[in-house]
């Protein structure tokens, strides 16, 4: 009886896991696009004719459509791999691996996402300068960051919301690939 309970406790968490991760990453993508149109991204609109009805949709919107769907596609496939239909047997690690790999996808998702962004801001740069006046190795890693990234910063809005799209959507799919492997069982 025991066993069954846990394999309808797994049905359970299936959609709300599903539909949570993938909610967390339109919000994060919408907060993204919101920024990067604040500070000079042109928004851009196509008009499409569906019979006698006219259809506007924002061309930048797109990619964040398109980064949802496979959020929602990725993390189906991830629940299937963690929780494989093999009758009514449930791995107890299950649930801790499935969190393991929202986290360490999501960080890794956010980590790609924002970094740019935050490089080019003014802000990071002042913080850094100023900590900088006091620590010498923090001013030394100002000097090296910014002779390294300075094509970043010089990055069109454009490119750099492309660029930062595509590498985070990327490195969450590896992220829950990689974390979301069947636990291997020790050969006797």
């Amino acid at each position: 009886m025991e066993v069954r309970d846990m394999a309808t406790g797994v049905s359970a968490i299936k959609l709300p896991s599903i539909s949570g991760v993938s909610a967390l990453i339109f919000v994060l993508d919408w907060f993204y696009l919101t920024y990067i149109t604040s500070k000079g991204l042109d928004l851009k609109t196509q008009t499409f004719m569906i019979s006698s009805l006219s259809v506007s949709v924002p061309l930048q919107w797109l990619p964040v459509f398109g980064v949802v769907l496979l959020s929602l596609v990725t993390w189906y496939e991830a629940y299937y791999r963690i929780f494989p239909r093999r009758g009514i047997e449930v791995d107890p690690l299950a649930r801790f691996r499935l969190v393991r790999a929202i986290v360490f996808s999501l960080t890794l998702f956010v980590l790609f996402l924002y970094v740019p962004a935050l490089v080019r801001s003014g802000w990071f740069w002042t913080s850094l300068s100023e900590a900088g006046r006091s620590i010498a190795q923090v001013r030394d890693f100002g000097n090296s960051l910014l002779s390294n990234v300075g094509s970043i910063i010089r990055l069109d809005l454009l490119w750099q919301y492309s660029v930062s799209q595509t590498l985070a959507s990327a490195l969450m799919v590896l992220g829950a690939w990689a974390f979301a492997r069947t636990a291997r069982r020790v050969r006797k």
